[in-house]
């Protein structure tokens, strides 16, 4: 269930901010549904870079709204939609193996909810996202076959001292993420986020959520993946991503070197 904790300092700045900024703007206030707060502010993770994240829900709207406003030295980040589109995403996030409504089941603060409505919501989201997502149905050869050829590319621009090297070195690691992601029914998770996500089991439980039936990467992708954020000398960043890219192969069992494959 949501989390029924929150500071009340926040509760109550938050309060102050709704009342100077988000309640005017709804003239018919049968209209609100639902108030959500969510993100690092709750779960445990903000820095002094980091917004409060606050979701209202609407009966009805013509469109979503999403602003940022400095209130009381805080930065309040706020979207505004309607409840159609807040029951839409539910769907189109389960298509992309992203759980985030299921994570907002979890660790969500439900700052107002007119009938109880918005708290079902979320609670039966995360039975339909575990019930129906589904793993892409993709060509994972030729996607690892593309990598390949992307890291002999790189390996290219490193003999000629190419100034885009850590640009496409960094490419190419997302790309592997992804395909191992993608490969083992992973969630979809932030790329600026991956590599703390992977370390931090805390962390990785705030975005993915212990609630979704997704696995966690094995123990062996994450140490690979991890000695391959960290910078050194471009030639061991190269063995690291090698090792890597081996690593993946026994997924798709074909030989990078000599295959036919069926586009």
């Amino acid at each position: 269930m949501p989390t029924d904790k929150i500071n009340n300092e926040l509760k109550e700045l938050i309060e102050r901010f709704l009342s100077a900024n988000i309640y005017p703007k709804i003239l018919d206030k049968d209209n609100l549904l639902g108030i959500l707060v969510y993100g690092s502010s709750l779960t445990g993770f903000s820095s002094k870079n980091s917004d409060i994240d606050v979701l209202i829900i609407l009966n009805e709207a013509s469109k979503v709204i999403r602003g940022v406003n400095t209130f009381e030295g805080k930065k309040v980040e706020y979207f505004i939609k309607p409840l159609e589109k807040f029951l839409s995403e539910g769907i189109d996030f389960t298509k992309r193996n992203c759980p985030s409504h299921v994570a907002l089941e979890q660790n969500a603060y439900i700052f107002y909810d007119k009938s109880g409505l918005i708290a079902n919501i979320l609670k039966s989201d995360k039975n339909f996202y575990n019930q129906n997502r589904k793993k892409p149905n993709q060509n994972y050869e030729l996607k690892f076959v593309q990598i390949g050829n992307r890291i002999a590319s790189l390996k290219n621009i490193l003999d000629r001292n190419g100034d885009e090297f850590y640009m496409v070195y960094y490419n190419i690691l997302e790309m592997i993420r992804k395909f191992h992601s993608e490969i083992h029914d992973e969630a979809e998770i932030p790329f600026a986020k991956a590599y703390r996500i992977y370390n931090d089991t805390r962390y990785y439980d705030s975005f993915v959520s212990s609630d979704a039936t997704n696995p966690m990467p094995e123990p062996r992708f994450v140490k690979l993946y991890s000695k391959c954020v960290k910078l050194d000398d471009k030639r061991n960043m190269i063995t690291h991503l090698d090792k890597l890219y081996e690593y993946e192969n026994q997924f798709v069992k074909i030989n990078p070197n000599d295959y036919e494959i069926k586009l």
